[in-house]
């Protein structure tokens, strides 16, 4: 492999680090917390940092404002308001920071360093440890990583949608169903929620929520468990080495 070719691999390298520092800011000014009610005020939902309700709170009134059957509908469109107001505040802060500029600057810095390209030292690569990455024919590293871009290729799209889990109250009354970053649905027994008290509700539907939200750590999508088998970490660590030390993988 020519010095030309490590030497893109150096901007590229250089490019993907700029970029990962913009999207860090870009997640950093995501609201830690933001709040969001039904229609009609019968129920109010606040999310956490992640996206997901950490709270569900029926209002004393609730039966005045909606109908029995329709207060699991409530829980989501209270949902629905808060990740609205979530998502209005990040846009704001977003503008503020001038983020679209950054972005322009970064592709016109990736287009003119690919035009122009210096000579110049190999970069440390800092932030992995590659000393003990064992020495393979190049033709191996580059083959095993064509294998696995295949692999990925024939996975279905939707292999990749986020997995959905469901939670219950104690008493199996309330079912709410989330993926890491959403609430989906959320079901409330009608004929048992008309005699409960706000406080049982309100109790209910957080066992439910807290269940729901307890099962998404070990919930994992078809897709990304099958990248998980393709050993990506190694491969790029593999790379991250020649871009380090290129002559040692050119003997």
């Amino acid at each position: 492999m020519s010095e030309d070719i490590f030497r893109e691999l150096q901007q590229f390298q250089q490019y993907a680090e700029n970029l990962q520092r913009l999207m860090s800011d870009m997640h950093d000014r995501v609201p830690q917390s933001s709040e969001g009610t039904d229609p009609q005020g019968a129920v109010s939902v606040t999310l956490g940092a992640d996206g997901l309700p950490e709270s569900i709170k029926i209002a004393s009134d609730w039966q005045r404002r909606r109908a029995v059957g329709d207060l699991g509908s409530a829980v989501v469109e209270a949902f629905e308001s808060a990740m609205s107001d979530r998502l209005e505040r990040w846009s704001r802060s977003l503008e503020q920071s001038g983020w679209e500029a950054r972005a322009e600057q970064l592709d016109d810095g990736l287009a003119s360093s690919a035009s122009t390209a210096p000579a110049r030292p190999f970069p440390e690569i800092s932030d992995h440890d590659v000393r003990y990455v064992l020495r393979r024919p190049l033709d191996e590293s580059i083959e095993d990583a064509l294998t696995a871009l295949d692999a990925v290729d024939q996975l279905d799209a939707n292999a990749f949608l986020p997995p959905e889990v469901t939670g219950d109250s104690a008493a199996r009354r309330v079912t709410i169903t989330v993926t890491a970053h959403a609430l989906v649905s959320c079901e409330v027994d009608p004929q048992w929620a008309a005699g409960q008290s706000t406080v049982r509700l309100n109790q209910a539907l957080n066992e439910a929520l807290n269940d729901a939200r307890g099962k998404l750590g070990s919930a994992e999508s078809p897709g990304a468990a099958g990248v998980a088998n393709l050993h990506a970490d190694g491969l790029m660590n593999e790379f991250l080495a020649m871009i380090k030390d290129p002559q040692r993988f050119l003997d």
